[in-house]
């Protein structure tokens, strides 16, 4: 009697302790293995690595925002209050400015893979977030946590490799030249990339002022560009001090977001006073017209405050990123020469570039050049509107802020989830969001039929003129 008594209690103790071991065999799952969560990127290297004498590797990183995620997965999946350090949504939201971004992870890829990928990684953190705020079931949650874990995988088994921090092979890429010609090449892309959209616009407008026999103006063009240069360099120094005391990078993106919605003002305004002097007799009548050098000035310093924005907007992106750079250069042979390299390479192509406009800007005839210039201005506000919404919407965090139905029009459309990871569309502002898309669609119609009333306003004044001459 006692021994079926004893294997009784033994069989429970047995049952017990299998339910308990599945329990916690399904929560390591959960997870990434049991691994211990951090809110924020700077935490972990105090805690796992405060000498510096550890590789951190982008496997590591992904392995703890998988953990820092699942620990918001449990916390959702177990009722808990949304705020607070023990609230479910903090580590959903810390993964991304605290984690993401500190890291280096952002700007390695922006660098090393390429922006279309951030931007794609990007708006899935807003996807998985837009789900939590909308309190999907845990189900639909996990799935937008696992795409995410996945993309970011993706781009740490690429990254790692490239490093040499995975053992596997030892390849031309992590050993010696394949590594220092991708730096070069990375920083090459950075500085052509951001420095592009700000050079199209410097040069047209050096361009049209030599063209427009007002060769003194270009000075002011000048000045906002080297104003913007030293106040980019200041801004980069005061971002990165920011951000290295709160562990988060989101002023920077509040500030890029408010420049680029500021330029978009500006250069509306910039592209219809050209348009408006597209005819020759406009422009001739403008110049011959003009009351005092007063009125001529306050154009002016409308195109040095356009330059000023065009390259504040991308100055300190550039400086932040290159100094991303420069803190792995002496991991590797030749490592500086490659980040210098790149960086007198890109500021070459970017001035034979400005040059070309230039050059061959002065040479297009006086209508074709001012549409072609007022056209380059509206293009370039559509794009400088939708990489704005997005930097303070989306990187910013306004839209989970304000949340309900704006976080919704943050979320990927699907039926343009193809737009991910294209360079052009990236390049020109473009994202498979309505808090993006809606606003540029607006500014096209408006802009459309602006050029539409322009021209026909200019043809009006160009007949009588005509006829009185015949």
């Amino acid at each position: 009697m006692r021994r079926s008594l004893a294997k009784k209690v033994l069989c429970i103790l047995l049952a017990v302790g299998a339910v308990c071991f599945s329990l916690f065999a399904a929560y390591a799952a959960d997870t990434g293995g049991g691994g211990e969560f951090y809110l924020s990127y700077k935490k972990y290297v105090e805690a796992q690595n405060p000498d510096g004498t550890k590789t951190v590797t982008y496997n590591d990183i992904t392995d703890q925002i998988a953990n820092l995620l699942a620990e918001g997965l449990r916390r959702y999946e177990a009722g808990a209050e949304r705020e607070g350090d023990d609230g479910y949504y903090k580590p959903f939201t810390n993964s991304y400015g605290f984690w993401y971004e500190t890291s280096g992870f952002e700007k390695t890829v922006m660098g090393y893979i390429s922006g279309a990928r951030v931007n794609e990684v990007e708006l899935q953190f807003s996807n998985m977030k837009k789900a939590v705020n909308s309190g999907a079931d845990v189900a639909a949650v996990k799935a937008e946590v696992d795409t995410l874990v996945s993309m970011l995988r993706e781009d740490a088994v690429v990254l790692d490799a490239l490093f040499g921090y995975t053992v596997e092979e030892e390849s031309e890429t992590s050993s010696g030249g394949g590594l220092v010609w991708a730096t070069f090449g990375a920083v090459f892309g950075i500085i052509l990339r951001e420095g592009l959209e700000a050079i199209l616009i410097v040069g047209a407008m050096v361009a049209y002022l030599i063209k427009t026999e007002n060769k003194r103006g270009t000075r002011y063009v000048y000045f906002g560009a080297v104003i913007a240069l030293i106040a980019s360099v200041g801004l980069a120094v005061l971002l990165y001090s920011i951000t290295s005391s709160t562990s988060n990078s989101i002023p920077q993106e509040i500030v890029e977001g408010v420049t680029a919605l500021i330029a978009v003002a500006v250069l509306i305004y910039v592209s219809n006073w050209m348009v408006s002097k597209a005819e020759s007799e406009a422009w001739t009548n403008y110049i011959s017209g003009k009351v005092s050098d007063s009125a001529d000035k306050g154009k002016m310093w409308a195109l040095g405050f356009t330059s000023f924005l065009a390259v504040f907007r991308e100055g300190a992106e550039v400086i932040l990123f290159c100094q991303q750079y420069f803190s792995r250069a002496g991991e590797m042979q030749h490592g500086y020469l490659a980040v210098f390299g790149g960086i007198l390479a890109g500021l070459a192509a970017v001035a034979l570039i400005f040059v070309l406009i230039r050059v061959f800007g002065v040479k297009i005839p006086l209508k074709p050049f001012f549409m072609a210039t007022s056209i380059l201005m509206a293009v370039m506000s559509v794009a400088f509107l939708g990489s704005g919404m997005f930097e303070l919407f989306l990187d910013g965090r306004l839209a989970e802020t304000i949340g309900g139905f704006v976080q919704q029009l943050a979320g990927t459309i699907p039926a343009l989830s193809w737009m991910n990871g294209n360079d052009v569309l990236t390049f020109l502002g473009i994202y498979p969001t309505w808090i993006t898309l809606g606003p540029q669609l607006i500014l096209t119609a408006v802009t459309v039929i602006t050029f539409i009333l322009m021209l026909r306003k200019n043809k009006k004044e160009k007949t009588p003129a005509s006829q009185g001459e015949a």
